[in-house]
């Protein structure tokens, strides 16, 4: 009987902790729009090798915000656990509106759209 009443205990603090995880998860804090600009200027100009785009020489100070826009990320998983990505589009000092999508937790750089030439 005292092993029954463990077991219970435990399946009962698991189910407990996962349902803290889960619901941290699905509610993380998304980064604010200075950090977005930032990150997003940071991918403009020291790219991913990954994107397979040359970084860009620009100045913080000429460029200015265009559109934020916060997008669901494709997927199962990421649609059950509410994960999102930002969208920014920078206007810079020549007239040019590069789109960044980055993370919305990390900031890490996903794709780059409309670079600058």
């Amino acid at each position: 009987m005292l092993k029954a009443t463990n077991l219970k205990k435990n399946v009962f603090c698991i189910l407990v902790l996962l349902i803290i995880c889960f619901t941290y998860e699905y509610q993380k804090p998304i980064l604010t729009t200075g950090e977005a600009i930032d990150n997003a200027f940071l991918c403009l100009v020291f790219p991913p090798e990954r994107l397979g785009i040359k970084a860009v020489d620009i100045n913080y100070y000429d460029i200015t915000l265009e559109k934020l826009s916060i997008d669901k990320k494709s997927g199962f998983f990421n649609k059950f656990t509410n994960q999102r990505e930002l969208s920014v589009t920078l206007k810079t000092k020549n007239g040019e509106e590069p789109t960044v999508r980055i993370d919305a937790y990390n900031g890490k750089c996903l794709e780059v759209t409309d670079p600058l030439k």
